[in-house]
């Protein structure tokens, strides 16, 4: 259940679309964030099966892969490792999911963020950031926030943590 049904590699950026059928025309459309406290996760744990929603639901269901760990967050406030990463595939995978939606049934305007964990607080940043918050129109968070001592560090701590 909580292993992952992909093999670990760099090339981990996706975007995963389920339709439901018969295929839909202007659907709501839900997007997944997994958590895994920023250093680990993934969307294809059997855990979070997508069929199972959209099948209870007239929803297209969008989860996304973004970098994790040092090649998602790591930080040394270079042009090269500017950090935040990780947040970057995010706001790229939400801009192409508002771009390309309804070329699968899905209606631009209607798109609900949602997460859990280090998901959740993904969420929170997006409603925050003017970069990504006209992406999307609902959010939903789960058990996650950025006020947890986990979610948000300082640069200084950052830096100590890069060069260990």
């Amino acid at each position: 259940m909580w292993n992952p049904n992909t093999p670990l590699s760099e090339d981990c950026l996706y975007i995963n679309v389920v339709v439901p059928k018969p295929r839909p025309k202007n659907a709501a459309v839900m997007v997944w964030i997994f958590g895994g406290g920023f250093y680990s996760g993934t969307n294809t744990l059997d855990v979070y099966d997508h069929n199972i929603l959209v099948s209870e639901e007239n929803v297209i269901l969008v989860s996304m892969q973004y970098r994790v760990a040092s090649l998602g967050f790591l930080y040394f406030g270079t042009s090269d490792v500017p950090g935040n990463a990780g947040m970057f595939d995010q706001m790229m995978a939400l801009q192409w999911i508002k771009d390309n939606i309804a070329h699968f049934g899905g209606n631009p305007n209607n798109i609900t963020l949602f997460g859990e964990s280090a998901g959740a607080v993904s969420v929170s940043l997006h409603l925050l950031s003017p970069l990504s918050r006209n992406l999307f129109s609902q959010a939903i968070m789960q058990s996650g926030s950025p006020t947890a001592p986990w979610a948000i560090i300082s640069r200084e701590e950052s830096l100590l943590r890069g060069l260990r």
